[in-house]
């Protein structure tokens, strides 16, 4: 009986630790190079034709690669919602960012000299918190170089839609 109540009186402090090392893991970063690379990238236009209903914000456009390749941007910002990657040389298509159930993307911007894809997910994670999540995507390398949990409040506004 003792040893098993020394042992829970251990593990208490233990759990106590790795919860609030758990936490702080969590806590949304308000500044930093991820974003500040955002803030300094050029908005990824919204596509005018509405594919999805009801409407969302779209992405289809094509950018083009300081190598001069293209690489064609595609997602929307709903249930499912995720942007994707289509590189027309390969035919190879690549998922860039999904931050997940209730989380869309609802802003996409791009830096033409590093060619690197900035995306804000934003939305109730698991429909009861708010989060907002950037990932930076370097494209001609195919791969994701970060995603974080960020303070929506030190982001920009988003992209404004065309009319």
């Amino acid at each position: 009986m003792y040893c098993a109540t020394a042992k829970r009186r251990l593990d208490l402090p233990i759990l106590m630790l790795l919860v609030g090392t758990a936490v702080s893991c969590r806590r949304p970063l308000s500044s930093g190079a991820i974003i500040d690379g955002y803030k300094a990238a050029t908005c990824v236009p919204v596509s005018n034709r509405k594919m999805q209903d009801p409407h969302a914000r779209e992405w289809d456009t094509t950018i083009r690669l300081t190598n001069g390749s293209e690489v064609m941007i595609f997602g929307y910002q709903m249930p499912g919602g995720r942007i994707m990657l289509r590189y027309p040389s390969t035919g190879r298509e690549l998922e860039a960012a999904n931050a997940g159930d209730y989380v869309y993307p609802s802003d996409v911007r791009f830096n033409t000299q590093a060619n690197v894809l900035f995306i804000k997910a934003s939305g109730l994670a698991g429909g009861l918190s708010h989060e907002t999540w950037l990932f930076e995507y370097d494209v001609p390398r195919q791969q994701l170089v970060e995603r974080r949990l960020v303070a929506d409040s030190s982001l920009p506004a988003e992209c404004p839609e065309s009319p």
